[in-house]
């Protein structure tokens, strides 16, 4: 296509609307003007031209629309009165989709006149070229107090001042935009690019240094040395291949000696380990600080962490402010009652003020309950005998009433199941969340079940209890009953 710049003088009339370029980048405040991203940039960019104003009234009669990029024609087409969106659409080409900001307009000239008619101009913005580093040293500037030698300390980390961070200044480099984005990274190779944080910069940011930070908590992960480097993409997406020379630092914290233990006052301790008999713990539980390890004012939370969700609570606060005993309630210790044997071992440790470690753990283990002392299932109309017996013609109409008189740690939400074998075969009459915080606990063994057993068949009534939300249940003592006419 002929290239050629259009007239200057052209015919008085209301233009038409602006093109609309299709794959501009929105404008931010301070920001380049209807910018294109780079990546738009590998294929020509589609530009729509509105429709205009006395456009061809019926097919076979052409507008004739030219679009103008630069002061030069770059496209165009014939459309009549029929044009849909796509075939409206031109296109800026390659090869002149130079760095810079281009004027962009279209001019039509409809079918019954005799000049072009020039649109409303846009600006387009197309940048290809990327942030470009401080050519003397574009390595992070750090404090003077770690720079040099370059040396992170848990005190540096720990002074009010410093905010538990370190913070670095990126020298100035050209030309610095808004809506550029500077990634910092923190790695232990000096090419590497395990990411810290980003930054979008905005018009304040233009007038300032620019700033990272490093949080204490990133540093303190682990000690020796460590590269920080960046790098600046521009808001059209330049620069993502180019990084900053890496700064070397040392890290060099080390934990302080942790503070001593805590321990549980209802279980028998030796050191830093206690055993807790099930029946301790039915009131809940106190962990005792020791004053010696901590200073008049220190805020102390305490941890219980034991099985996963119910037997585990963090952040717990002293029962009364200031003071160094701290309750765990008893559903939080019934869900690590085992089944059988010795529990999973609960870790229970506090923490101080703003110190950035725990203090040494206390190993609680909880015995389970004997065999039949959490409680047994009952039938009410079952007679004592050597067996014991069950009439069915005691059984009344809404089944025969099953009760399990209160339980240690018995609490509304428990998982609660109650079933009968006979001849080896199990059916469950209830698997369900036990009513009632207190007292007895009743449900039915059903006539239907009793009435098509066989006279003198022996049934076994069973039921367990969960205290951890259906992880695990615990059996109470089994009732065997003859059944009799």
């Amino acid at each position: 296509m002929s290239r050629f710049n259009y007239p200057k003088h052209l015919p008085v009339h209301v233009p038409p609307d602006a093109a609309k370029v299709l794959d501009l980048l929105p404008d931010v405040e301070g920001g380049q003007v209807n910018l294109l991203p780079l990546s738009a940039l590998s294929s020509p960019v589609r530009v729509l031209v509105p429709q205009w104003p006395n456009g061809s009234p019926t097919a076979g009669l052409f507008d004739h629309v030219e679009l103008v990029w630069g002061g030069s024609v770059v496209d165009d087409l014939s459309i009549d009165y029929a044009g849909t969106d796509e075939q409206r659409t031109l296109f800026i080409p390659l090869a002149d989709l130079t760095h810079g900001q281009h004027t962009l307009l279209y001019r039509v000239k409809t079918w019954n006149a005799q000049d072009y008619v020039d649109s409303l101009a846009i600006d387009v913005t197309v940048d290809r070229v990327a942030p470009r580093l401080n050519t003397l040293d574009s390595t992070l500037k750090f404090s003077l107090k770690i720079s040099p030698p370059n040396n992170i300390t848990a005190a540096y980390l720990d002074d009010p001042a410093n905010n538990n961070q370190v913070v670095a200044t990126l020298p100035d480099y050209t030309e610095k935009k808004v809506g550029d984005v500077i990634t910092w990274y923190w790695d232990t190779s000096p090419s590497g690019q395990q990411v810290v944080a980003t930054k979008t910069l905005v018009l304040a940011d233009l007038s300032l240094p620019l700033q990272v930070a490093y949080p204490g908590d990133l540093l303190r992960r682990a000690n020796g040395d460590f590269y920080a480097s960046y790098r600046v993409r521009d808001r059209a997406g330049n620069g993502d291949d180019v990084l900053a020379n890496p700064q070397r630092l040392n890290v060099n914290i080390r934990p302080p000696t942790p503070r001593k233990y805590p321990t549980v006052m209802e279980a028998s301790s030796s050191n830093e380990r206690g055993v807790l008999a099930p029946f301790q713990g039915t009131d809940g539980v106190t962990v005792v600080v020791a004053m010696t390890e901590v200073d008049p004012g220190e805020e102390v939370l305490v941890d219980f962490i034991g099985a996963p969700g119910p037997g585990s609570v963090s952040g717990v606060k002293p029962t009364t402010a200031g003071g160094l005993e701290f309750a765990i309630p008893a559903s939080v210790v019934a869900a690590n009652i085992p089944v059988s044997g010795l529990g999973n071992a609960v870790e229970v440790r506090y923490w101080v003020g703003q110190d950035a470690y725990p203090s040494q753990v206390y190993t609680l283990t909880i015995n389970a309950f004997a065999a039949g002392v959490l409680g047994s299932i009952h039938c009410r109309q079952a007679q004592v005998g050597s067996p014991a017996t069950l009439a069915i013609k005691d059984v009344p109409s809404a089944g025969a009433n099953l009760e399990i008189r209160k339980w240690a740690y018995q609490a509304p939400d428990q998982l609660i199941k109650v079933w009968a074998v006979t001849s080896g075969i199990e059916s469950y009459f209830l698997d369900a969340v036990a009513q009632g915080s207190d007292g007895t606990f009743e449900t039915f063994l059903p006539k239907s079940y009793v009435d098509s057993l066989p006279i003198n068949a022996i049934m076994t009534l069973h039921a367990s209890i969960s205290f951890d939300e259906g992880k695990q249940y615990l059996a109470f003592k089994t009732e065997a009953l003859k059944i009799i006419a």
